[in-house]
């Protein structure tokens, strides 16, 4: 695959990962990771996700801001970004097959455990709250999927559902900003990075965009069902490349 196929094949990528963050508000990084994955090295595919991600994030913090609580969620916010730097250097440390394989394999558990509508039962939340955080942080710096520990835990909180994702985006907001500057710190951000965005950022805010104004067009449910096994399904893909079992 030349250049010019994999910058197409990333702005399709990405294009549908927005488009189906707007329309379900959730999975930008459980879509796109496994996909650009298949022809993007992970150290420059995840910082790639990690940076849309914190564009989405913000998208949904602005017109949310008055439904955050961060007195509920700050023990997340703060677990996690001490994590996050540690995430980063296992993105740099650890074998790129042995990455792949293992971000395989929690992709496609945060699928099935979210096709299941399970959550997490909590008998000590302080407790719960700081081992989420800190996993949210870790995944986030290495792997850029930060979301399904916390919507695991969170979707106990009995939140409003404009609560849930403005809480949601506003600890990816605080990671992503962590993780990028981890990734700098670590020399993951270089030119190619900086132009593969140049590219690709009009495909991230067209699908956005679509998504918004699909809302209402869709039923939401039967979409999100859908998406999860399609993130299922490429979650255990990832992890037989990283494998060497598939090409």
């Amino acid at each position: 695959m030349n250049d010019f196929e994999i910058l197409v094949f990333s702005m399709l990528i990405i294009l549908a990962a927005s488009f189906i963050q707007s329309l379900t508000s959730f999975g930008f990084a459980l879509i796109a990771l496994p996909l650009l994955s298949l022809f993007l090295p992970l150290h420059q595919a995840v910082p790639i996700i990690v940076i849309f991600s914190l564009f989405v994030c913000v998208l949904v913090v602005i017109p949310n801001r008055r439904d955050i609580n961060v007195k509920q969620i700050w023990l997340l916010i703060a677990a996690g970004m001490i994590a996050a730097p540690f995430g980063a250097y296992l993105l740099i440390a650890v074998e790129a097959w042995l990455l792949k394989t293992v971000t395989g394999l929690l992709i496609s558990l945060f699928a099935a455990l979210m096709l299941l509508r399970r959550s997490l039962p909590i008998r000590n939340e302080r407790t719960a709250f700081l081992t989420a955080g800190l996993l949210s942080g870790l995944l986030n710096g290495s792997i850029s999927v930060s979301g399904p520990p916390l919507a695991l835990i969170l979707s106990n909180q009995g939140m409003s559902k404009q609560a849930f994702r403005a809480n949601l985006a506003l600890n990816g907001v605080v990671l992503n900003l962590v993780s990028i500057a981890s990734f700098a710190a670590g020399g993951l951000l270089d030119r190619e990075t900086g132009g593969f965005l140049l590219w690709t950022i009009p495909a991230m805010l067209l699908g956005a965009w679509l998504g918004a104004k699909a809302v209402h067009r869709f039923d939401e449910r039967l979409f999100k069902q859908v998406s999860l096994w399609l993130i299922l399904v490429s979650g255990i893909w990832t992890a037989l490349s990283g494998l060497g079992w598939v090409g």
